[in-house]
């Protein structure tokens, strides 16, 4: 990789990053991204709480999440728009209830906030827009770029890639006029770019481009035969089934009484409150639900506490970085076969679930990750092979500034 940076400018446009504490897998991207580019712009559509530190020559206007999120003139300027018009006539035969009639127009008024917002700029023909979701932003620059001069490349996760599945809208619209305008997309996942080519577009714009963590030099020990410590890091949502986790943890605490039992999970979410009010209760188990923390406080947690599995059960994923964390540690993975997780997770590096395990398999799973039979050296190197930041950010910072 060269250390000369390249003078195109990158407009990024996230959800909340740098704010709060979502989207922290840009985090490790950004460092990249900075020694490759000049000059990097950021518009999250949220400017709230607390900000996560960025490269000197990296920007963040909050500009933008004022336009996002004025709800008043949004709705007044949709209501009155052509383009919800259009839309509705458009996908008139999908629209079976109340919450596609929702949908339909929350889209449509996205696209129009984003349209109207970066339609008074000037752009460089070597400027290269990044949505950083293949969302409504994706889809309001591919309208804008039909008659502004730039270059528009996005990523696609889990949420924005699939369509009927716990979690993802039942469709996404204008996604064939959003491929064919995209100078790039890339998907994080080969179970996405799949998706995406079966239902929508085969060509050479699709291109899988993995996320990443950095490497912390350590390899997280095994506790001993008395003590175990299962993690799970997500936000707690009927989606990531963290309420599952806790019962089948609870059962394994009753068959193994012997064992001191340590539960940690990172993340919270709406489900909370109802998790907090079914925790099983054992004499050998103890729960921390830690909520949001920084990525530090995983890491450091990694780093001091000898730790059995990480577990991860959720209904519908992209790859979760937080396994690539877990993995990047030696850490065995139990996870469920949704999404891309067949990709990180195999034999060799843990335990993959069928898709609605029952609770017994999941316990068999338990048990078999407690005798400790999965060598953790060769889980780091899974990771580094395939998930090391370090190599995975510079391949894509090439890549964009080729295009």
């Amino acid at each position: 990789m060269k250390n000369l940076k390249t003078k195109k400018k990158v407009w990024l446009l996230t959800r909340r990053f740098p704010y709060n504490k979502t989207e922290a897998f840009l985090e490790s991207e950004i460092m990249i991204l900075s020694q490759t580019f000049e000059e990097i712009e950021i518009f999250p559509t949220e400017n709230k709480g607390f900000k996560r530190k960025t490269p000197s020559n990296v920007k963040v206007n909050p500009e933008f999440s004022i336009s996002f999120g004025s709800k008043t003139k949004r709705i007044l300027r949709t209501i009155t728009s052509k383009l919800l018009r259009q839309t509705f006539w458009k996908y008139r035969k999908k629209i079976s209830n109340l919450n596609s009639i929702a949908h339909l127009f929350q889209f449509t008024s996205s696209v129009i906030t984003y349209y109207d917002y970066f339609s008074k700029f000037k752009f460089e023909k070597n400027d290269l827009i990044y949505t950083y979701w293949f969302n409504e932003a994706t889809t309001a620059l591919a309208m804008l770029k039909q008659t502004k001069n730039f270059k528009l490349i996005a990523r696609a996760h889990r949420y924005d890639v699939y369509e009927g599945q716990p979690g993802t809208p039942v469709f996404w619209p204008y996604r064939q006029f959003t491929l064919q305008q995209v100078d790039k997309l890339f998907t994080i996942s080969k179970s996405a770019k799949t998706f995406i080519e079966t239902n929508y577009i085969t060509n050479n714009k699709v291109v899988i481009s993995k996320l990443g963590v950095f490497d912390h030099k350590t390899i997280s020990t095994i506790p001993t035969n008395k003590n175990t410590t299962f993690v799970s890091v997500s936000r707690i949502t009927l989606v990531k089934r963290v309420s599952m986790i806790a019962d089948v943890i609870g059962l394994y605490a009753i068959e193994n009484p012997n064992i001191n039992i340590r539960w940690v999970h990172y993340g919270d979410g709406p489900e909370r409150n109802n998790l907090t009010k079914t925790l099983p209760n054992a004499t050998n188990l103890k729960i921390e639900l830690k909520g949001n923390v920084n990525n530090t406080e995983i890491y450091r947690f990694y780093n001091e506490n000898p730790i059995t599995a990480f577990i991860n059960l959720s209904s519908s994923e992209g790859i979760p970085v937080s396994i690539m964390e877990a993995m990047s540690y030696g850490i065995p993975v139990i996870a469920t076969n949704v999404g891309g997780n067949s990709e990180i997770v195999s034999k060799k590096t843990g335990i993959l679930l069928s898709e609605n395990p029952s609770k017994d398999e999941i316990l068999c799973a338990l048990t078999q990750i407690q005798s400790g039979s999965f060598e953790r050296k060769t889980i780091k190197e899974r990771w580094n092979k395939n998930y090391n930041a370090e190599v995975n950010y510079r391949l894509f910072a090439e890549e964009l500034s080729n295009i």
